[in-house]
Protein backbone atom coordinates (compact mmCIF):
# COMPACT_ATOMS: atom_id res chain seq x y z
CA UNK A 1 0.00 0.00 0.00
CA UNK A 2 1.30 3.64 -0.78
CA UNK A 3 0.72 6.34 1.93
CA UNK A 4 -1.08 9.18 0.94
CA UNK A 5 0.36 12.74 2.22
CA UNK A 6 -2.48 14.56 3.61
CA UNK A 7 -1.85 18.48 3.12
CA UNK A 8 -2.03 20.53 6.42
CA UNK A 9 -4.16 23.71 4.72
CA UNK A 10 -6.17 26.24 7.50
CA UNK A 11 -8.26 27.48 5.45
CA UNK A 12 -9.12 25.97 1.18
CA UNK A 13 -8.31 29.44 -0.26
CA UNK A 14 -6.44 32.27 -0.11
CA UNK A 15 -5.82 35.67 -1.94
CA UNK A 16 -3.83 36.17 -4.71
CA UNK A 17 -2.00 38.72 -2.68
CA UNK A 18 -1.23 36.13 0.72
CA UNK A 19 -0.25 33.36 -1.41
CA UNK A 20 2.12 36.01 -3.51
CA UNK A 21 3.51 36.40 0.16
CA UNK A 22 3.47 32.96 1.56
CA UNK A 23 4.89 31.44 -1.87
CA UNK A 24 7.65 34.52 -1.79
CA UNK A 25 6.59 35.46 -5.15
CA UNK A 26 5.76 39.03 -6.39
CA UNK A 27 2.21 39.67 -7.05
CA UNK A 28 2.95 40.41 -10.69
CA UNK A 29 4.22 36.53 -11.00
CA UNK A 30 1.08 35.30 -9.01
CA UNK A 31 -1.09 36.95 -11.28
CA UNK A 32 0.53 35.75 -14.73
CA UNK A 33 0.33 32.06 -13.15
CA UNK A 34 -3.01 32.96 -12.62
CA UNK A 35 -3.90 34.21 -15.69
CA UNK A 36 -2.07 31.44 -17.55
CA UNK A 37 -4.32 29.02 -15.64
CA UNK A 38 -1.19 27.80 -13.73
CA UNK A 39 -2.79 28.14 -10.64
CA UNK A 40 -5.90 26.98 -9.88
CA UNK A 41 -8.88 29.76 -9.04
CA UNK A 42 -12.18 30.13 -7.69
CA UNK A 43 -14.11 33.76 -7.85
CA UNK A 44 -15.67 34.59 -4.53
CA UNK A 45 -17.56 37.11 -5.10
CA UNK A 46 -16.06 39.73 -6.72
CA UNK A 47 -13.13 38.41 -5.44
CA UNK A 48 -10.38 35.84 -7.87
CA UNK A 49 -8.97 33.45 -4.99
CA UNK A 50 -6.09 30.39 -5.55
CA UNK A 51 -7.70 27.55 -4.76
CA UNK A 52 -5.90 25.96 -2.18
CA UNK A 53 -7.07 22.67 -2.07
CA UNK A 54 -7.03 22.30 -5.70
CA UNK A 55 -3.58 23.06 -6.10
CA UNK A 56 -2.58 20.80 -3.16
CA UNK A 57 -4.55 18.12 -4.93
CA UNK A 58 -2.58 18.88 -8.59
CA UNK A 59 0.51 18.81 -6.58
CA UNK A 60 -0.08 15.50 -4.99
CA UNK A 61 -1.12 13.60 -8.40
CA UNK A 62 1.93 15.33 -10.17
CA UNK A 63 4.36 13.98 -7.40
CA UNK A 64 2.68 10.29 -7.74
CA UNK A 65 2.74 10.64 -11.27
CA UNK A 66 6.59 10.95 -11.56
CA UNK A 67 7.42 8.00 -8.89
CA UNK A 68 5.80 6.16 -11.49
Amino acid sequence: MTEQATPSIKIPVCTQEQYAIDAGHTLKTVRAQVNRGYLPTIKIGRYRMINLMLLSRMCLEADSAKQK
